[in-house]
């Protein structure tokens, strides 16, 4: 059983219920049907008996207006008139009509009754005959002389059994062609609902043999050549596949950032590396004093700190990335914070360069407190690289409505609108030609913020104007 398919499982199942729930109902009905037919066989012979007592009168002579068709029999000094609607035979049902004696006067039983028996039947009862069953009804005619006279009925068990045995018949014919029309549609269901699943398994071995994660599960929706993700109208396996494409599609954007990240990385190892190397080879081949061995090592550590700073960099990117317990959420004062944060900040600011501060009291709210603070500093420092002497900086920190937002305007250069969604990339530097002019400057800084905001469930937003200047806005829900 464990070698069959889940498709073939759920047909067998299908299957077998159904056969179970059509032999059980066809059970319960015959159980039922037999018992109704029963009972209905019996109000039919009441009713049978109780119609023919209607037709039968009693007349002192056969003189006056008569049918042709009615039937005259002799009795107590008169004539009993039996009327040609009398059904002494009608659809099974017997009727007789026999005097006090037991004496058939009228019509044909199938039973002959003993003396002791007779006239007992009062209400509907059985009697067996040559081992075949009858349902007996007996009825006193009440009338201008017809005291002494009873009308008996008879009605085989066998005319409920025709009945039913052609139920039966029908259900042996019908729970084969129910039992076929389950399976057949059992398989159309399970081989259309299956295919999105071998479909989900054939693309992952194709990933898995190619590496090419640009493969996606066909399951239809194309709109204009690409695959929608709407949901509506399909099925949860469907749903399932169409999961599976979003995660082919981050899976995707996760290597193809981690490759541009290689790169760019190695990149920029490079030129502290070469310029390592090429110190260390002059010192080694050209050096002719102190100072020159000085200047090579000088050249050395500058270079190394760079190389240092990078690797930090990257390393604190790869700890956010895996979350490895680096994160810890406090409830703090964020306005303390802020404000140490800036104090610290100013002290190092360029000559000519101001700094602001708009923090409202006495904010708190649960973040990481390291993390708020490199995010706050990179913004800061970030600011500071594009403006000039006798710019400001302002750092703006309020609650507003559910949300504390934190905020960094400056007054220099702006950024371009080409660059605007490029600037949260890392290693991306809006202006080329600072890449050397700024010590251990790499692009990484608001790479960091936004990764930092994300990770305190909050955003960030950005606005520039060039020649007037950028304000970024870290919004964290309160």
């Amino acid at each position: 059983m464990k070698r069959i398919s889940i498709k073939m499982k759920i047909m067998i199942w299908f299957t077998a219920a159904m056969i179970i729930m059509v032999v059980g109902t066809s059970a319960v009905n015959f159980f039922i049907s037999r018992q109704v037919l029963d009972q209905s066989i019996q109000e039919r012979l009441l009713d049978t008996v109780s119609s023919n007592a209607q037709e039968i009168e009693y007349r002192s002579s056969v003189s006056g207006e008569r049918e042709a068709q009615d039937f005259f029999l002799s009795y107590n000094g008169g004539v009993l008139e039996i009327d040609d609607d009398f059904l002494n035979y009608s659809e099974g049902i017997y009727t007789a009509l026999v005097d006090s004696d037991n004496n058939l006067l009228y019509g044909e039983l199938p039973v002959r009754l003993d003396s002791d028996e007779a006239f007992s039947y009062t209400a509907v009862g059985t009697i067996k005959s040559d081992g075949e069953k009858f349902y007996v009804y007996e009825k006193q005619l009440s009338g201008n002389n017809l005291e002494g006279l009873w009308l008996r009925g008879f009605v085989s068990e066998r005319e409920s059994a025709n009945v039913l045995y052609n139920m039966v018949r029908l259900s042996v014919w019908l729970i084969p062609v129910i039992a076929a029309a389950a399976l057949v549609g059992g398989y159309v269901i399970t081989r259309r609902s299956f295919l999105p699943i071998g479909a989900i398994d054939s693309a992952a071995r194709e990933i898995a043999d190619s590496r090419d994660l640009t493969k996606r599960i066909d399951i239809g929706g194309h709109d204009n050549g690409h695959m929608t993700k709407d949901r509506s109208g399909k099925d949860e396996i469907q749903n399932l596949a169409q999961t599976f494409n979003e995660m082919f599609d981050r899976l995707e954007d996760s290597f193809n950032a981690e490759k541009q990240f290689t790169s760019d990385a190695s990149h920029e190892l490079r030129t502290p590396l070469s310029v390592i190397k090429a110190n260390c080879q002059y010192a080694l081949k050209f050096a002719e004093g102190e100072d020159d061995f000085r200047e090579s090592l000088k050249a050395i550590e500058d270079q190394a700190d760079r190389a240092s700073v990078l690797l930090s960099q990257l390393l604190f990117f790869a700890r956010l990335d895996q979350k490895q317990g680096r994160v810890h959420f406090d409830f703090i004062d964020l306005s303390k914070t802020v404000s140490s944060v800036c104090a610290d900040r100013k002290i190092l600011f360029p000559c000519g360069v101001s700094l602001k501060t708009k923090i409202s009291p006495e904010i708190f709210c649960k973040a990481d407190e390291n993390l708020i603070e490199r995010l706050l500093g990179n913004l800061i420092d970030n600011a500071v690289k594009y403006i000039g002497k006798g710019d400001r900086v302002t750092v703006t920190l309020s609650r507003q409505d559910e949300n504390i937002r934190l905020s960094v305007e400056d007054n220099g250069i702006g950024i371009d609108p080409e660059a605007m969604g490029k600037i949260w990339n890392r290693f991306y530097m809006a202006d080329e030609s600072r890449h050397e002019t700024h010590e251990n400057s790499f692009g990484l800084g608001l790479s960091m913020v936004k990764e930092i905001a994300r990770l305190h469930k909050g955003r960030m937003e950005v606005e520039s104007t060039p020649g007037i200047g950028s304000c970024f806005t870290f919004i964290l829900p309160g």
